[in-house]
């Protein structure tokens, strides 16, 4: 079991440039981004006026399953846990997508 969540690990990072390059792409856009990239956790925030900014991470939980979580950054949170990889991942992408679409929306910046 122990190689299995190392490896779950090692895919986890082996992400780290798909999430440099996204972080890119969200500044070419406009949006003012921080990331922060550990060993077991990613997350992307979006830098606005709120002091409580729009937050999507994936968190490698226990050896056993990935929560992907979104922050709207005023009250409405949300999370999914996977034991894939890939899937939170996917999942992560959507909440990136839903993010720019009410940052937009709502003109939060």
């Amino acid at each position: 079991m122990d190689g299995i969540g190392v490896t779950d690990k090692v895919s986890l990072i082996s992400k780290k440039d798909n999430f440099i390059q996204l972080k890119k792409e969200l500044e070419k856009d406009g949006f003012s981004i921080d990331l922060i990239f550990e060993n077991s956790l990613s997350t992307i925030s979006f830098v606005t006026e709120n002091p409580d900014p729009i937050e999507i991470s994936i968190n490698y939980i226990d050896q056993s399953y990935y929560r992907v979580s979104y922050w709207d950054g005023y009250g409405v949170t949300e999370f999914y846990d996977y034991p894939n990889l890939n899937k939170a991942v996917k999942k992560f992408f959507k909440f990136i997508t839903k993010a720019k679409s009410n940052i937009e929306k709502f003109g939060i910046k």
